[in-house]
């Protein structure tokens, strides 16, 4: 489980990309790629795929979450929340079907 920015591995990347409206579009090796609707922009997001590894802090806050375009507290709030019934209602209103 996430803790602030520690522990995020890519199965909860994904998961909360997927929360968020963002579709799987193409997978290039170890990397997958999802697209999505954010404040009226299309975003593509990279998302390297290791396995149980835990992604890097850096890549996460650096990469990751800008490219999303959704608020890093948005990301903080919903990998502390614990369940996924808590994570299902922290949504960013920004976030749209494409």
């Amino acid at each position: 489980m996430p803790r602030d920015w520690m522990n995020w591995t890519c199965h909860d990347v994904i998961a909360f990309l997927q929360d968020h409206f963002f579709v799987h579009v193409h997978t290039r090796g170890s990397h997958y790629y999802f697209k999505g609707r954010v404040d009226n922009a299309i975003r593509l997001v990279e998302v390297p795929y290791h396995a149980q590894q835990s992604i890097k802090p850096r890549t996460l806050r650096h990469s990751i979450i800008p490219k999303s375009g959704i608020p890093a507290s948005i990301w903080k709030k919903w990998g502390n929340a614990g369940n996924k019934r808590a994570r299902k209602k922290i949504i960013y209103p920004g976030a749209q079907e494409i």
